[in-house]
């Protein structure tokens, strides 16, 4: 023992769902558990694929959160177990199921379609790079996810989660109720168990918004730490590819397989370290001694009590864990930004969709439906019955349209400046260094802090919180057909830093889920498949 007086470091267990002599349970088993599974013999990956694609098959009538399985998932866990078994692991993914969102683009016998019926069938020649790089470490992609059409931009009176492929998703903690979006069926697919991890996307919300609602954590990374070509776009400046995860610590594992440069995406050849680190290093303690995070209060717009309250209590916890909370740390452009409304707030990736879809129609080496640009795409989705035009309507594509909507335009180099103040020295950057912070810390996935951490591509991690108390009362969302808010639906805290900063994130994030344990220790989602392990390997013995 130290003599000198510093306080000692404080491991955490990262394996609360284990217990010897038994397997480990579907709902909130991590990937270590998964890897030492499968290098002890206990399981083969062919066991977890078909537990997987059976629990996928029990909820997917009620959650439709998975949107096609791929039909040979089963053979690539066959040859995975056969390769361990001949040379040995490749890592800890190997043989290891995940679900892609739908708008990332995988070389096989599923489709790629952004939700949208105007994608069925059409083929780009490439696969994503994010994906190649799961395949390369061992990973079984077990399916596609459902989302919100087109990543949510193109209506503003659907709903998160719908698209004419996958139908409704629902989330996972209350009946009926909003899953959120656009990664909406990443979202529940982990909340449920139905695989180790899911990959989604965000340009502004998409991961950490459904991993909020859905009790999972969310990490939008860096842009330009993870590759993002082979997506369908919103917007090349904006959207990032990230975890969407059980816990911090699996999080941490998959960056670690999805960061890195690509001769694909110019962004990634922005990383200031090389090689990439080991992010599962920001993992390993709950003691965060010498971290300041400041508290933005002038982007609390509208919180719930319940979310406030639990937000101060979260801000105690990690003082106690030793971090240094600086309060008065607003944003200065926040009154200049809430003057803009929706459409100007979305001009430049309006003007940037516009641009960068009509780059990935023209790369497709296969498009049945003869779509070449935003004109022809909303033709078709308001004269395709499945698109259910006009109830849901095309308004957010008809943004793209507008005058000067265009990445060449006086009026986009205009916006797109005044973005940068805001998310830069007006806001996040801004906050940042004028009170020497690490990160910023806000209740639940704020619209301010998450716009302008978009606008600059700045990394965020939203981890779970709490849930609405029992007599909360219950509202709907703006559509009217599904529950936005209820008794014991979640609610997240969200870390927020800059650019390449990712790991800071990580190891706040992680003090305080270990500490806390909101996901193990709180409700469970309302209706949760019953197929496990065990199950699966007593069938096998059967036979």
């Amino acid at each position: 023992m130290s003599s000198s007086g510093a306080k000692p470091v404080i491991k955490a267990t990262d394996h609360p769902n284990s217990t010897a002599g038994e397997l480990p349970g579907l709902l909130n088993i991590t990937l270590e558990e998964v890897a030492e599974g499968l290098q002890s013999s206990k399981f083969t990956s062919v066991d977890i694929v078909k537990a997987y694609l059976a629990r996928i098959e029990e909820s997917n009538d009620e959650f439709r959160s998975v949107i096609e399985t791929n039909p040979d998932a089963v053979r690539a866990a066959e040859l995975l177990d056969e390769e361990r078994h001949r040379s040995g692991r490749r890592g800890y993914w190997h043989g290891v199921p995940i679900l892609v969102k739908d708008n990332i683009v995988t070389q096989d016998r599923m489709e790629t379609t952004s939700g949208s019926c105007a994608l069925v069938g059409a083929k780009p020649d490439n696969e994503a790079s994010v994906v190649s790089k799961f395949r390369k470490a061992g990973a079984v992609i077990l399916g596609k996810t459902n989302l919100s059409e087109w990543a949510n931009f193109r209506s503003s009176m659907t709903s998160n989660g719908w698209s004419p492929r996958g139908g409704q998703t629902m989330g996972t903690y209350y009946p009926k109720s909003e899953p959120s979006g656009s990664s909406a069926g990443s979202g529940v697919a982990t909340s449920l168990g139905l695989c180790i991890a899911s990959l989604g996307s965000e340009t502004a919300g998409s991961i950490i918004c459904p991993a909020e609602i859905n009790c999972v954590v969310g990490l939008k990374p860096t842009r330009g730490l993870v590759a993002n070509d082979g997506c369908v776009p919103i917007s090349h400046r904006q959207d990032v590819v990230g975890p969407m995860t059980r816990t911090v610590r699996d999080a941490a594992h998959m960056l670690n397989t999805l960061a890195g440069r690509s001769e694909a995406d110019d962004f990634t050849w922005n990383i200031p370290f090389d090689p990439i680190p080991d992010f599962t290093t920001s993992c390993q303690t709950i003691d965060i001694k010498g971290i300041k995070i400041g508290v933005p209060r002038n982007t609390f717009i509208e919180v719930a009590s319940p979310i406030l309250a639990a937000f101060e209590i979260a801000l105690t916890t990690l003082a106690t864990a030793g971090a240094e909370i600086i309060e008065n740390t607003d944003f200065e452009s926040v009154e200049e930004f809430l003057k803009q409304d929706k459409v100007t707030q979305s001009f430049c990736i309006a003007a940037e969709f516009k641009s960068d879809l009509a780059t990935y129609f023209a790369a497709l080496k296969n498009n049945p439906h003869n779509i070449h640009n935003m004109k022809d795409l909303i033709t078709y989705t308001q004269n395709t019955p499945e698109e259910q035009y006009p109830d849901r309507d095309t308004e957010r594509f008809l943004w793209t349209q507008k005058e000067g909507a265009d990445v060449s335009s006086a009026k986009y180099k205009e916006l797109m400046e005044k973005d940068q103040y805001f998310g830069g020295v007006g806001g996040i950057l801004g906050a940042l260094k004028k009170h020497n912070l690490d990160i910023l810390a806000v209740p639940s996935t704020l619209d301010i802090p998450t716009l302008f951490a978009a606008k600059m591509g700045f990394p965020i991690l939203s981890v779970p919180l709490g849930f609405y108390p029992e007599d909360t009362k219950i509202e709907m969302n703006k559509r009217g057909n599904l529950v936005a808010i209820a008794p014991g639906i979640p609610f997240c805290i969200t870390f927020i830093t800059k650019a390449f900063d990712d790991a800071k994130l990580l190891r706040v994030g992680y003090a305080f889920e270990q500490i806390t344990k909101v996901r193990l220790n709180g409700p469970k989602p309302f209706k949760v498949p019953k197929t496990e392990l065990k199950d699966v390997l007593q069938r096998a013995q059967k036979l």
